[in-house]
Order: structure tokens, then C-alpha cells, then sequence
């Protein structure tokens, strides 16, 4: 009787089992693939609730194709080197959309309806005719940042310096105007730390630039300076300047201010096609930098104390005019990289830096 009992109650068991089994709830894997990008209209029509990144670079639109507006799940478009003159009212309608970038079309306004797009973290419009933007940006608390590079822009509102989380202001490219009055606009984006300017025919830097002091990256190259105010040392939390790079335009820049040296978080110095004749001695003094370019210059000699750099990891100083590197140099125990084709060393003397820095 026992054993029955028992073998009754191991089937009861085993049944249990299978029950439980059977009942067990395992939900449907997501159909939707959010890595993927579609490329063409057509195959994202068929997913139009999948569609979360759409890249339609190098296609030809003279309108705004009004169908991705019934991609609810939008979070990152694409339209570039298209001839999109008008951005249509209606693009609020992407309410996840994450990144914008409309680059390289015709287009002269944006609506005042994108600062309903609250999930906005990046608008990227080079090379259009904007001429200013809507003031209504400054509903989007998410922004980090604004991409403006090769507009004639001639008015930014005032409301963008209430941007908690824009830390990156790109400008490049078409003049800027009055200087004073772009900068004082900028001393009012308290929270930027990058910051591009190059190429847009600045004749000065004005004293208020001290005021920016979250930079971490500053881009001023292919302007038409001559010189840098000594409230440039204020950006104390500068990682990046550049001044000119080997493959661009610089400035007529041909020495330091003083106070350079206060710069403590500076790690990379671009100054290539520059005016400089001689070695900025401020630099000496430096030794968390770590990249330095001076490059494309008409430098003559380079100075014993660089040997205090002891942080430098790249230095290039190709096409200049000088003759003879220091001793010293050995000294830079860093140094990965010393470029300085381009000047007339003479065989000697290059086999003498390379003893140097074995």
C-alpha cells in the first residue's frame, strides 16, 4: 500500500512538473533591430515601428520627404548633400528623435516647432544659408550639441545661454562680424567646453574670452590673428588649442602672452602656419603638454630649456629653418615622436639627434 502511495505521488509530482512547465510565460524576442540603419526610403517604409536610425547621405531631395514623419521610433536622422531648401513644421512630430544632421542642403530657416523635439542631443546643420536660430531652441534641455559650420549666421538669441547640457559650439567657417559681439554672446554658454571658431576671418580675440573658463577645446585656426590677449591664461581648464594645424591654414600669430603659462591643463598645442620666428619660451614651463606642433613656421633655433618639457610626447617642427637641436632633448624622456624633415640640418647633425634619442 506504502509503495502505491509513493508511485502515485512521484506521478503526481512528475505531472506537477510538466503543468508548471507548460505554463511558464517566455515573451517574444523584439523584432526590431535598433542597431540597424536603413539606408533608402522604400525598405524603411515596410518597418515604419522599427525605423530608429535612417542615414540618406548623397540622395537627392528637393523637399523634405514627408514620409519619415511617420517614423514614431525616429531617434537619429540623416540628410545630407541632398538640395532640401525648407525644413517642414510638422518635423516635431519625431518626438525620440536624438540627432539631426541636415548638412549640406539649401536650407535658409529652421521652424520654431523644433524646440518641441525635448529628446534633441545633437543638431547638426553645416553648410546650409541659416542666417539665425529659432529662439525656441532653448526649450531643449537635452542639447549638447549645435553644429553651425558654414552658415552666415548674423544673430544668435540670447535664450541659448539657458542650454543646461550644450557643452559643444561648433561656428567654423563664414565671418564672424564684430568679435566683441560674438564673444559676448559665448561668455554667456557657461557650460561649453568645446568650441570651434576656425576659419571665420577673426582679426582679434576679444578680453572677454576669460570668461569661458569650462573650455577644454578651443579651435581658432585659420583666422587672420596676429596676436592673443593675456586673459587667454583665465582657461585654465584648456586640454586643446589650436592655433593651425600642418594640413590647414593658421594665423600671423608670432608670440606668446606671459600668461600662457597658467594654461596648467593644456596637453596639445597646434601652432603650425604660424608667424612664429622664435621658440615661445612660455612653453618651457609646461610639462603636462604632451603635443606640439609648430610646424610650417620660421623658427631659427630651438632653445636648451626644452629640455623642462618633460611631459612632451610629440613634437614636430618640420619646414623651419633650423640648423641645430640642443643636447638637451636627450633629456626628454617621452619623446616618442620628433619630427623635423623640412629644415637645413645637415647630415651630421641629424645623425646626432638620432644618438640623442635612442
Amino acid at each position: 500500500m506504502n509503495i502505491m502511495r509513493k508511485s502515485l505521488l512521484s506521478v503526481f509530482m512528475l505531472l506537477g512538473g510538466f503543468i508548471a512547465q507548460a505554463q511558464t510565460y517566455y515573451p517574444l524576442a523584439n523584432p526590431c533591430d535598433a542597431d540597424k540603419v536603413y539606408l533608402k526610403l522604400p525598405s524603411a517604409s515596410y518597418d515604419v515601428n522599427c525605423v530608429q536610425q535612417l542615414n540618406l547621405t548623397s540622395q537627392y531631395f528637393t523637399e523634405f520627404p514627408m514620409q519619415i514623419l511617420k517614423f514614431p521610433n525616429l531617434r537619429y536622422l540623416a540628410i545630407q548633400n541632398a538640395d532640401i531648401k525648407e525644413v517642414p513644421v510638422d518635423i516635431f512630430l519625431l518626438k525620440n528623435l536624438e540627432v539631426l544632421d541636415l548638412s549640406n542642403n539649401s536650407i535658409s530657416r529652421l521652424p520654431s516647432t523644433i524646440g518641441e523635439m525635448k529628446k534633441l542631443r545633437k543638431i547638426i546643420v553645416r553648410n546650409n544659408q541659416l542666417s539665425s536660430v529659432p529662439t525656441t531652441v532653448a526649450n531643449l534641455q537635452n542639447l549638447e550639441v549645435i553644429d553651425l559650420t558654414g552658415n552666415p549666421i548674423n544673430f544668435l538669441p540670447d535664450e541659448m545661454n539657458n542650454l543646461p547640457s550644450l557643452t559643444n559650439f561648433r561656428m567654423s567657417g563664414s565671418a564672424a562680424g564684430n568679435p566683441t559681439v560674438l564673444f559676448n554672446l559665448l561668455r554667456r554658454m557657461k557650460n561649453i567646453t568645446h568650441l570651434d571658431l576656425s576659419n571665420k576671418k577673426l582679426n582679434y580675440i576679444p578680453t572677454s574670452i576669460k570668461h569661458l573658463t569650462n573650455l577644454k577645446v578651443l579651435d581658432l585656426s585659420g583666422n587672420n590673428l596676429h596676436w592673443l590677449p593675456d586673459e587667454i591664461g583665465n582657461l585654465t581648464n584648456l586640454e586643446k588649442l589650436v592655433l593651425g594645424t600642418s594640413s590647414s591654414s593658421g594665423n600671423n600669430i608670432y608670440a606668446l602672452p606671459s600668461s600662457f603659462r597658467n594654461m596648467n591643463s593644456l596637453r596639445e598645442l597646434e601652432m603650425a602656419n604660424n608667424g612664429l620666428v622664435a621658440f615661445p619660451m612660455e612653453l618651457t614651463g609646461m610639462n603636462r603638454l604632451t603635443k606640439l606642433d609648430l610646424s610650417n613656421n620660421k623658427l631659427v633655433s630651438m632653445p636648451s630649456e626644452i629640455s623642462m618639457m618633460k611631459g612632451l610626447q610629440q613634437l614636430n617642427i618640420t619646414n623651419n629653418n633650423v640648423s641645430k637641436i640642443p643636447t638637451s632633448i636627450q633629456k626628454l624622456n617621452n619623446l616618442i615622436n620628433f619630427t623635423y624633415s623640412g629644415n637645413p640640418l645637415s647630415t651630421e647633425e641629424q645623425s646626432k639627434i638620432y644618438k640623442l634619442l635612442q
